[in-house]
C-alpha cells in the first residue's frame, strides 16, 4: 500500500472536528496509540528515512487493547508524509517488541503517545491527534493500492484541505518521532 498522508499542526482540534463532521465524516474511534520505533545498531532503518515501530491502541471506550508492527518505507515526495507502509496486526505488542530486540534491532526514545480521535469519509481517514509533548495535530490520510494511485489521493486531500482553510505548504513532513527528538534536543 502506498500511505498517501499530509500532517498539519493545528489549534482547536474540537472545532475541526466540528467541520469536519458537517462534512459528512463519521466518528469511528477515540483512542490511547503507543508507539515504540525501533532501529538496528548502526541507525540505518533511520538514516535511510524509514521506520519500524510497534503500536498498542487502548480503545478509550471499551479498554480493548490492540497491537500491531509497521514498517514505512522512505517518503516519495517534496511535500508530503507519502510512503510504502507495510502493517499487520500482532497478538502482543510487547513480545513483538522482544522478539525484535532479540534479533538486534533497539526501542528508539522517546516513544510516541497520543489520544487520536479518527474520522471516516470514503476515502479519506482524518486523525485528530493529541500528541503528548507536542500539542495537537491533524492527519488526512488515503491508502492507494498503486503507484498509480496516489497523484489523485493526494488531490483529493488537497482539496479537503483547501475546504479547512489550510494549504499544503502549511503541512509538516517530520514524523512526531523525530519532533520530539528535535523538542528533546532544544531544551539540553
Amino acid at each position: 500500500m502506498i500511505e498517501v498522508e499530509i500532517k498539519l499542526p493545528v489549534d482547536h482540534l474540537d472545532s475541526l472536528k466540528e467541520k469536519l463532521l458537517i462534512m459528512g465524516f463519521k466518528e469511528t474511534g477515540f483512542s490511547k496509540e503507543q508507539d515504540t520505533y525501533f532501529d538496528n545498531r548502526q541507525g540505518d532503518i533511520r538514516v535511510n528515512g524509514e521506520a519500524l515501530r510497534v503500536r498498542e491502541t487502548e480503545d478509550h471506550i471499551t479498554g480493548e487493547i490492540r497491537s500491531q508492527i509497521n514498517f514505512k518505507g522512505k517518503k516519495l515526495d517534496t511535500r508530503t508524509m507519502i510512503r510504502r507502509e507495510l502493517e499487520t496486526g500482532v497478538e502482543n505488542g510487547m513480545i513483538c517488541a522482544n522478539i525484535l530486540q532479540a534479533i538486534g534491532y533497539m526501542p528508539v526514545e522517546p516513544k510516541v503517545i497520543k489520544d487520536r480521535t479518527m474520522l471516516q469519509k470514503n476515502p479519506v481517514t482524518a486523525c485528530l491527534d493529541n500528541v503528548y509533548g507536542l500539542g495537537e495535530f491533524l492527519e488526512l490520510e488515503i491508502l492507494a493500492d498503486s503507484e498509480e494511485k496516489k497523484d489523485d489521493a493526494l488531490g483529493q486531500i488537497e482539496t479537503l484541505l483547501n475546504n479547512l482553510g489550510y494549504r499544503i505548504s502549511d503541512t509538516v513532513r517530520m514524523s512526531y518521532l523525530s519532533m520530539l527528538q528535535s523538542r528533546k534536543g532544544e531544551r539540553k
